[in-house]
């Protein structure tokens, strides 16, 4: 019963779904040999469940497959989500970075240098 609790209760956080779908399937072996194999249905749902908000994408498509996903396909689904989300993440980290840069440089404080003061005030010469 403990293993079974486990096995629903399960999240990914901070894991990568490699090191995820691992720990899930070290519990389902473990259930299995105590107790019953678990179907691939069963399976699905269990990791689907403990994915988190990241993977709301592609948990949708999934879930209404009509045929069952074999473990090694749903990890490979979910690897390729995980590298694509990998990837979002760099661009929109690079993106970001480079508005601030090009903000930063935009800004009157970026021209003011101290080698190029400006008069403000009227001078009369002699």
């Amino acid at each position: 019963m403990q293993l079974k609790e486990e096995l629903t209760l399960i999240q990914r956080g901070d894991r990568s779904i490699t090191e995820y779908l691992h720990a899930v399937k070290a519990l389902v072996d473990e259930i299995a040999i105590i107790d019953h194999s678990i179907s691939d249905d069963d399976l699905t749902l269990y990791v689907l469940n403990g994915l988190g908000p990241d993977f709301r994408e592609i948990v949708a498509p999934i879930r209404a497959r009509e045929s069952s996903l074999a473990f090694e396909e749903l990890h490979d689904l979910l690897v390729g989500h995980e590298a694509y989300l990998r990837r979002l993440e760099a661009v929109t980290h690079n993106l970001v970075a480079s508005t601030n840069f090009t903000k930063m440089k935009q800004s009157p404080q970026w021209e003011s240098h101290p080698w190029s003061f400006k008069q403000t005030g009227s001078h009369s010469g002699p």
